[in-house]
């Protein structure tokens, strides 16, 4: 474990380029600002907000914004987020997110998805952070490797916030792990990206009961520019395992007892 956060830590520190991040941060199915191929189950859904933080001349400028995600028939996501920028009229600050998952991940095939990001109206501000109507493909494929065990990977392309300054098309990349380490409840998922202008690194704590706290860093060529983002989210996922799992072991528990009375039966007989 302590391996594995020294050479996320380390890569995320060395490996700099300048950029923004530029829509939702710490989706329930993506990394820090990139998506996935991967879409919430059907049933699941996410609420949560975040926020950024910088040095005090910045700090104002950046919008906190509040989130809500959730998944239908295990094909699609839809999502949408309030932005409360500074100095920007409320009415112009909602912004939509749609995913649909065109092949699920099945032995050598990956999980392939397309989407349309910050569906709306450039939220204006100082960053440029959220860009309009961004369409995109991703394919991610988990990787079992000897020592790191199960690893994400993640590639994509897409336009406007995906692309470097003003190329019509940018790629975009990423690596991510989770791990279940004994000294806590819950799981922790570290991550790793280039967001088609710069490379962010991202820590996200998930408890049992579904409530995510997450931690992510924008490094810049400037350590002046260097941007941390906070997220306090809660998804229904780990709940609804929990009812499923107790529908299983009512299930089973209910064949015992009907093993063990059939067989009383038979012995009276």
């Amino acid at each position: 474990m302590v391996k594995y956060l020294l050479f996320f830590s380390l890569l995320g520190a060395t490996v700099t380029f300048s950029g923004q991040v530029k829509s939702e941060i710490f989706l329930d199915s993506g990394l820090v600002d990139i998506p996935t191929g991967e879409v919430l189950k059907h049933g699941i859904f996410g609420v949560g907000v975040y926020a950024p933080f910088q040095n005090t001349t910045h700090f104002k400028r950046d919008p906190v914004a509040f989130r809500v995600n959730f998944g239908m028939f295990d094909r699609i996501e839809l999502g949408g987020s309030h932005i409360l920028p500074q100095d920007n009229d409320a009415s112009r600050s909602f912004l939509g997110h749609v995913k649909a998952r065109l092949l699920n991940e099945s032995g050598k095939l990956p999980n392939v998805a397309i989407g349309i990001d910050n569906l709306g109206d450039n939220v204006i501000q100082q960053w440029n952070t959220y860009h309009a109507n961004s369409a995109y493909l991703v394919i991610s494929k988990t990787f079992n490797l000897p020592r790191i065990h199960l690893i994400s990977g993640h590639i994509g392309i897409g336009n406007h916030r995906f692309a470097y300054e003003d190329r019509p098309i940018g790629i975009f990349a990423g690596v991510s792990k989770v791990f279940d380490p004994t000294f806590v409840r819950g799981d922790i998922a570290l991550s790793l990206e280039f967001d088609g202008e710069g490379v962010n690194t991202g820590a996200r704590y998930t408890a049992h009961g579904g409530l995510q706290l997450a931690l992510g860093v924008e490094t810049l060529n400037k350590v002046d520019d260097i941007r941390y983002f906070v997220s306090i989210s809660w998804s229904n996922a780990q709940l609804m395992e929990q009812i499923d799992a107790a529908k299983r072991l009512a299930r089973q528990a209910g064949k015992i007892a009907s093993r063990s009375k059939s067989t009383s039966t038979k012995e009276e007989e």
